[in-house]
């Protein structure tokens, strides 16, 4: 079965079938989900786009879970059917007993009057109660395999006892009749909409709190005498799409219903504004956040790229123009024996050259004594010790000139001062001076998505047309080499890099923001001693500097309050990564802000997590207005 084209190309929340929604699904998201996600209370999923809320909301929908359970005995699609039993969604007798109701704010709340008016309010929640009894029907009918709704007739609608505080919505209806009502509701809604004049019309849809939510937690469903769909789920996506006030107002009053059921929110992280640069939790007992991108990197690092590679494996797997299987074996990882002559042979003489003025000092005898020993074998891991002697040399000097000492080093020692991050360093000053290839390699690429699915799909596409090209011209090896992978992977990050004005707010700022970081990041890791090994990849701002920008956040025009904007949709963009940073005894906390690591590969820095250095907003507000400046550079390096 032919896919498409490039199959990576296709955004799986988006026109794709249920059964290949299935088939592409990876349950590995499910792993990650809360042990409390399924409780009652409000929960609120965001992500910066493409991190995955819409395929994990579609997930829970009538035709979604039938489709998991119609496909429970095929081998690839058992595991996914595992998990919605495991998290008690899918019973292996009788099936699916989740009733999903997935709404999108994406069309038709915005377009109700702005304001705060009691009216506007009213109009707000009985659209949205509405559309919940409409669509919870609708997908009943769905997971009931009605033909067609005149079927649900045959549905008895019970409640609890506290169904009768239900005021707006009906309870006296069957479940075919509750569908017209919701449906003539509706139109009402529009129709008021539509002759709207800021002033109260008589009969106009206006309720005084979201009754949707407590008519679904309260209603019992019964056919021919049994209760079906026992467990619901309500699901509310693209809360980005709605006004500010909007938005504020159903995630408050939610809360304050303190529902029964799960209540889901995805939204974009842009949403936040600039709370997203807020330190502290903004949970309570019956709100729970789950910012997608920390599910990830909040516990081992590897689980996000277990879950890219099931992933990019299922994609492959719907395509015929290559055979599937896993992704990683179509990406070479490792450097034949005379692929990198040229570059051995070079670094070698790079090497005698940066040592020559210590040849005649007795304290780098042994070392050097030791690289002679490197020096006679010509592969990569004898070249990555010689710019680990070179590293350590230099951090030694530096040291010297503030302690005088003068003893002479055993290679014993050299030993103790390496370690994996001057190592990892090496590896970075070898693909700056010698142009060997650093960004190949499945970990290479899962780490470059920076936790985002729709990233991670953008780099596996370009790989795939690599390596459609070779099918193409019919090369004896259907494998890209490191060198191959490295050019493809770094188109992409130039262009993600030059589409950033066509994408942002205020895109061509946000352009120079980032260029200066990355500037000033390959300045910091450069510096011949490694004295962030394996480098420098963000920049943080203290509390204080933090606290300078939020004092001018509400003048509009002020540098320091755009900054603060700025840094907010990056973040909220995914084109920089916010980490808290902790107080020392030595240093106020602050948060620091990462590059994306796609633009890492573009400014040829390490991908490591870890490595920042703290700058004033001043120095910000420079590079957000002016770029990269040179100058300005050299200034800093030598303070």
């Amino acid at each position: 079965m032919a896919y498409r084209t490039n199959p990576f190309l296709e955004r799986m929340s988006e026109r794709t079938s249920d059964q290949e929604f299935v088939r592409l699904f990876s349950p590995k998201i499910i792993e990650r989900l809360p042990e409390d996600a399924f409780q009652g209370a409000v929960h609120v999923f965001r992500s910066p786009p493409g991190g995955g809320k819409t395929t994990l909301l579609r997930a829970f929908t009538p035709t979604a879970l039938k489709a998991f359970w119609n496909t429970r005995r095929v081998q690839e699609m058992n595991e996914s059917y595992q998990k919605l039993v495991s998290r008690q969604v899918m019973h292996e007798q009788d099936g699916p007993q989740l009733l999903g109701v997935f709404l999108s704010c994406a069309s038709g709340y915005a377009d109700l009057p702005p304001g705060a008016s009691i009216n506007q309010e009213g109009l707000f929640r009985a659209l949205l109660d509405c559309r919940i009894v409409l669509r919870s029907l609708r997908n009943l009918a769905a997971l009931m395999s009605f033909n067609t709704l005149q079927q649900l007739d045959d549905v008895r609608l019970e409640y609890d006892e506290v169904g009768s505080d239900l005021k707006a919505i009906p309870t006296d209806l069957s479940a075919g009749e509750l569908v017209r009502w919701a449906e003539q509701r509706e139109r009402s809604v529009y129709a008021a909409l539509d002759s709207f004049g800021g002033s109260a019309r008589e009969g106009m849809p206006s309720h005084v709190r979201f009754e949707g939510v407590l008519w679904l937690q309260m209603v019992r469903f019964i056919v021919d005498n049994n209760v079906v769909a026992p467990k619901r789920l309500l699901m509310v996506d693209d809360l980005h799409k709605l006004r500010r006030k909007q938005r504020v107002l159903l995630i408050e009053e939610l809360i304050e219903l303190r529902p029964t059921i799960p209540v889901w929110l995805a939204e974009r992280s842009i949403a936040m504004g600039e709370e997203l640069l807020s330190q502290g939790a903004r949970e309570g007992r019956d709100l729970r956040e789950y910012p997608l991108e920390e599910m990830w990197s909040s516990q081992q690092r590897s689980q996000f790229s277990i879950f890219a590679q099931n992933i990019l494996q299922r994609r492959l797997d719907v395509q015929n123009l290559i055979p599937s299987g896993a992704f990683s074996q179509y990406l070479r990882d490792q450097f034949t024996s005379n692929e990198l002559r040229k570059e051995i042979d070079l670094g070698q003489q790079a090497f005698n050259h940066s040592v020559e003025r210590q040849r005649t000092n007795p304290r780098y005898s042994e070392w050097l004594r030791q690289a002679g020993e490197c020096l006679k074998t010509s592969d990569l891991d004898s070249l990555r010790e010689l710019y680990v002697i070179r590293t350590l040399i230099a951090r030694d000097e530096s040291k010297r000139q503030l302690t005088l000492e003068l003893a002479p080093l055993a290679t014993e020692e050299l030993e103790e001062r390496d370690s994996s991050q001057v190592q990892a360093a090496a590896e970075v000053f070898m693909h700056e001076e010698l142009k060997i290839p650093f960004y190949f390699g499945i970990d290479k690429l899962c780490t470059l998505a920076t936790n985002n699915i729709e990233e991670l799909l953008s780099l596996a596409a370009t790989l795939y047309e690599g390596l459609q090209a070779k099918q193409i011209m019919r090369k004896p090896e259907l494998l890209l080499s490191p060198a191959e992978q490295e050019k493809l992977i770094k188109d992409v990050a130039k262009r993600k890099r030059e589409f950033i004005p066509k994408s942002h707010t205020d895109g061509t700022r946000a352009q120079r923001l980032l260029d200066a970081v990355g500037a000033y990041c390959r300045d910091r890791t450069f510096l011949p001693n490694a004295p962030y090994a394996p480098g420098v990849t963000g920049v943080r701002l203290s509390q204080a500097e933090l606290a300078k920008l939020r004092a001018s956040a509400k003048r509009a025009d002020d540098q320091k309050s755009v900054l603060l904007r700025l840094l907010a949709e990056c973040v909220a963009e995914n084109l920089l990564m916010a980490r808290d940073s902790s107080a020392s005894t030595s240093r106020d906390g602050g948060t620091v802000f990462y590059l994306n690591r796609t633009l890492c590969a573009h400014f040829d820095l390490p991908l490591q997590i870890g490595g920042w250095q703290d700058v004033s907003a001043d120095t910000m507000i420079e590079w957000m207005e002016m770029g990269p400046q040179p100058h300005r550079r050299r200034r800093l390096e030598m303070k």
